[in-house]
C-alpha cells in the first residue's frame, strides 16, 4: 500500500469513528426523537442538545482546518525542497550552492577556518551522449551523483554545477585533505562504459586564501580544472 493510500484510509477509519461516537452519543440522549419533536412542534432544545451540536460541529471543523494546515505545511516544504535540487541528480543546484559558498566565505572571513573546493568535469561526456545516447548519459549522471553523495562528509555541499560539471564545498578542510577526496572520487567514477568508452573525470582542488578575494578562488578553481585537462584528464590537480 502506498503511502497516500494508507494515509487515506486512516482518515477514512478516523472519521467513521468520529461519527460512530456522535451517533452513539445522539442516540443515548434521544436527540433523533428530539428533533423530530421540535420540527412538528416547534419546540426548543435545551441547552445541552446545543453544546452537543456545537461541539459535533467544532470537531468536524478543527479536523477539516487541520487537515488544509497539514496539506499546506507539507506543500510548502516540498515546493522548498524541489526548488534547491536538480531535478535529475537530486545534488544541490547551482543557485542553492552559491548562496552556501556566499554563506561559508563569510564564515571564513569571521573565523579564518580553511575551507576547499572540489571541481570536477565528466571528460568527453558529449561522445558519451553522441555514442550511447542522452539516455546513458543521463544514468552516468546520476551515477556519479550518488557516489558524490555517499562519499562526502554531512557538512559538505554537492552541487550539479554545469551540464556536466560538479562543485563540493569542504568547510574546514585543508587542499591535502581535498586532495584525497577527489583522488577517491576518481578511482571511483573511472571505468569503461559500453563500446570501449571510458568514463572518467577531472579533479580540480583549491584551498581558501585570506589574499584573494571570494572571486579569486573561483578563478583559480577553473583555472585549475583547465589544467587537469591539459595534463591529460582523469587526474587531480591542486591549485
Amino acid at each position: 500500500m502506498s503511502m497516500r493510500k494508507k494515509t487515506l484510509f486512516i482518515e477514512l477509519i478516523f472519521i467513521i469513528l468520529i461519527n460512530v461516537v456522535l451517533l452513539f452519543v445522539f442516540i443515548e440522549v434521544d436527540l433523533f426523537q428530539r428533533f423530530y419533536h421540535f420540527t412538528q412542534n416547534n419546540g426548543l432544545l435545551k441547552w445541552g442538545e446545543l453544546l452537543l451540536l456545537c461541539i459535533s460541529i467544532l470537531l468536524s471543523t478543527l479536523y477539516i482546518f487541520a487537515r488544509l494546515w497539514r496539506k499546506s505545511v507539507i506543500y510548502a516544504r516540498l515546493t522548498k525542497h524541489s526548488a534547491s535540487k536538480d531535478p535529475l541528480t537530486k545534488l544541490l543546484n547551482r543557485g542553492t550552492l552559491e548562496h552556501a559558498l556566499a554563506t561559508e566565505w563569510d564564515r571564513y572571513l569571521r573565523y579564518h577556518e580553511d575551507f576547499c573546493l572540489v571541481l570536477f568535469d565528466v571528460d568527453d561526456f558529449s561522445d558519451i551522449n553522441e555514442n550511447l545516447g542522452h539516455i546513458e548519459g543521463d544514468r552516468v549522471l546520476m551515477d556519479i551523483a550518488q557516489k558524490v553523495s555517499l562519499n562526502t562528509r554531512k557538512t559538505d555541499s554537492v552541487a550539479r554545477w554545469g551540464e556536466e560539471e560538479f562543485l563540493i564545498l569542504c568547510p574546514v578542510c585543508k587542499a591535502e585533505q581535498g586532495a584525497v577526496l577527489a583522488e577517491k572520487l576518481r578511482a571511483m567514477i573511472y571505468r569503461t562504459l559500453k563500446d570501449g568508452i571510458e568514463l572518467s573525470a577531472s579533479f580540480a582542488v583549491v584551498q581558501s586564501k585570506p589574499t584573494q578575494s571570494f572571486d579569486d578562488l573561483m578563478k583559480r578553481a577553473d583555472f585549475t580544472l583547465h589544467k587537469a585537462k591539459k595534463r591529460g584528464k582523469n587526474c587531480v590537480v591542486t591549485g
